[in-house]
């Protein structure tokens, strides 16, 4: 009898345990994990690829104002996955554009992507703008050798980059958080970059992983997320060195398609510009600094 009461006293103290372990992670503002949270009568633009985890889906969406003062956005993706452009020349030598979401022009009409604005600008060339929102440097890698397989004359491959693309490159546990969460848009499975070797090695896509009650439980959802950085703690620590690899494995591809190769860098800490214009240097990368402008 005494040994029923010892299991009973021991089992109820764990679940008093539990139970102001949830109750300290609530009042610090942590929750259950949310899925799903974007917005939920916008287009899905995004279809799950095998390789690189998700790629445009061809055809003309709309999305509701961003704000109050916004208006309804156009967003129409072209049969060969690029974002459409209503100057593009039909000929002549082509340059792409890989990225993310400033690349691709996120919440931004078609009439207003920065790439309409330097087709415009440049009338001998056909650009197409191929960069895919949530898309780090190793996407756009794997996205541009896939590309370039069926056009004919490459003169420039532009890459987009941007601080994040650090931690989206080696599918940090942050990051698959993030993805998941707003999941209505169709990011599910992300590819990542490592190291071995001193080489980059391709890894195939991987997915957040979900525990059980852990969308009703604050506590079972930091386990959850812990479980995810300890996953990817190696190769956060790595990030800087396997982001530089990615690129200059863009940089020798396009080399191989006698290609020029530039780099944009988008949104980038003065900190990340002087660490990697250092490494552009070195490697002979041509880069361009696009700072945002100020309020």
């Amino acid at each position: 009898m005494n040994i029923v009461k010892n299991i009973l006293l021991i089992f109820f103290s764990f679940l008093m345990i539990l139970f102001f372990l949830e109750l300290v992670l609530r009042i610090s503002g942590d929750r259950p994990r949310i899925d799903n949270l974007g917005r939920s009568d916008d287009p899905i633009i995004y279809r799950n690829e095998n390789k690189i985890g998700w790629v445009h889906k061809t055809g003309k969406y709309q999305f509701k104002p961003w704000s109050n003062e916004g208006k309804i956005t156009n967003f129409t993706i072209e049969k060969d996955g690029s974002r459409t452009n209503s100057v593009q020349k039909n000929s002549g030598a082509n340059v792409l554009f890989f990225g993310g979401s400033l690349t691709q022009g996120w919440a931004v009409d078609d009439e207003e992507t920065f790439a309409k604005y330097f087709q415009e600008l440049n009338k001998d060339f056909r650009v197409l703008n191929y960069g895919v929102g949530g898309y780090g440097g190793y996407q756009s890698l794997k996205l541009q050798k896939k590309i370039s397989k069926n056009l004919d004359t490459i003169h420039h491959i532009v890459y987009g980059f941007i601080d994040h693309h650090e931690v989206r490159n080696v599918a940090a546990g942050s990051w698959m958080y993030l993805l998941n969460k707003y999941s209505t848009r169709g990011h599910v499975l992300v590819p990542y970059g490592s190291i071995e070797n001193g080489q980059l090695k391709e890894n195939p896509p991987i997915k957040y992983i979900k525990i059980p009650l852990s969308g009703y439980s604050a506590l079972i959802a930091k386990i959850e997320k812990r479980l995810m950085k300890l996953k990817s703690n190696k190769r956060e620590k790595d990030q800087i060195e396997i982001s530089k690899l990615i690129i200059t494995e863009m940089s020798n591809h396009a080399k191989q398609l006698n290609s020029k190769f530039s780099v944009l860098m988008l949104d980038s800490s003065e900190e990340s510009l002087s660490k990697y214009s250092i490494f552009f240097k070195e490697e002979k990368i041509n880069f361009i600094h696009c700072p945002f402008p100020p309020n």
